[in-house]
């Protein structure tokens, strides 16, 4: 009877062995994938972090350029005042003259 016993608990540890065998593996390779996915996470973090300062400094680019051109709009309404001017004071000149 002893051996009969022995023989159902044989039986039986190996067929625990049989399935924490695979489930053992499965474990492994979820850990492993897991991994990557991890990795890549990280990855996109870096890269969204990359994204925000990029976006960032062209916004400070891009204000910096606008306020470079108003200038250069204001110093051109300037010039063309003055071009306006001095036009209708020839104009004024010539019409005395004649």
């Amino acid at each position: 009877m002893g051996s009969l016993v022995d023989g159902v608990l044989l039986v039986a540890l190996v067929a625990t062995s049989a399935c924490v065998v695979p489930m053992y593996l499965k474990l492994k390779r979820l850990d492993r994938t897991q991994a990557e996915y991890g990795a890549a996470v990280a990855a996109s973090g870096v890269a969204l972090t990359q994204a925000g300062e990029a976006v960032r400094s062209f916004k400070e680019e891009g204000r910096e350029v606008l306020d470079a051109l108003s200038l250069k709009i204001e110093e051109a309404r300037a010039v063309l005042d003055a071009l306006e001017a001095s036009r209708a004071a020839l104009v004024a000149a010539r019409s005395e003259t004649a």
